[in-house]
């Protein structure tokens, strides 16, 4: 919601990529992936993962960046998207670090 970083973004993005890949390449290994076959199925997901998140950012970036100057974006799309994806977070975050059962409706 609020421009916090100003510089070097792209070490904050690596960062927290680096995190997040980690994050869910151990969640797949908790899967029982086989010995055999870790590192193709852990790379083929992570390229997924990846594509399908430049497939989402060609769709939403530009609609954003058009709907921008709009009286209503701030209100309608912005503040309730970003409190939505941190509810998100932090429901996961506790399902994984205390067990808690839950339910996401997504």
């Amino acid at each position: 919601l609020l421009p916090m970083v100003q510089r070097r973004l792209w070490l904050l993005a690596g960062f927290f990529g680096l995190i997040h890949g980690a994050a869910i390449a151990g969640a797949l290994l908790e899967l029982g992936l086989p010995v055999q076959g870790r590192v193709t199925a852990l790379l083929a997901f992570n390229v997924g993962v990846e594509l399908a998140q430049l497939a989402l950012v060609a769709v939403v970036v530009p609609l954003c960046f058009a709907g921008r100057n709009s009286a209503g974006f701030r209100n309608a799309v912005l503040v309730p998207g970003s409190l939505i994806v941190a509810l998100a977070g932090l429901a996961w975050l506790l399902q994984r670090t205390l067990g808690l059962p839950i339910p996401m409706p997504f």
